[in-house]
């Protein structure tokens, strides 16, 4: 008569190996859900928070220099040499900071996205 002791572990090894082969979906959906409902929760918890955010106030930042250099520049300069007294504010490096804000508002519709697909 054969003594079969390891044939349990030699099926659970065969089984781990198929799973690991062939995912179950539905348990990758529930997984996934998982890690979406841990960030929202996180995005709730940092939201709950008083105060300015990192986001907030480099988007802030953003909008202010790019005001100052569309905006309040142009009409500067421009009032200036009307009142015969030719004024030279220095021009800021926008490249950059349509970058950043380009990335932060990314960043805001991205959450408002998911925000939309999670309701």
């Amino acid at each position: 008569m054969m003594n079969f002791t390891g044939a349990g572990e030699v099926a659970d090894l065969i089984k781990d190996v198929i799973d690991k082969a062939l995912p179950d979906k539905q348990q990758a959906e529930k997984d996934a859900l998982q890690v979406q409902l841990a960030q929202i929760a996180a995005n709730a918890a940092e939201a709950a928070q008083p105060g300015f955010h990192f986001r907030d106030g480099a988007g802030w930042v953003c909008v202010i220099a790019m005001g100052f250099d569309f905006i309040v520049r142009p009409l500067g300069i421009w009032g200036a040499i009307l009142y015969g007294h030719p004024l030279d504010l220095p021009q800021l490096d926008v490249t950059i900071l349509g970058q950043m804000l380009f990335a932060l508002l990314g960043l805001g519709g991205m959450h408002a996205w998911e925000n939309v697909k999670t309701k």
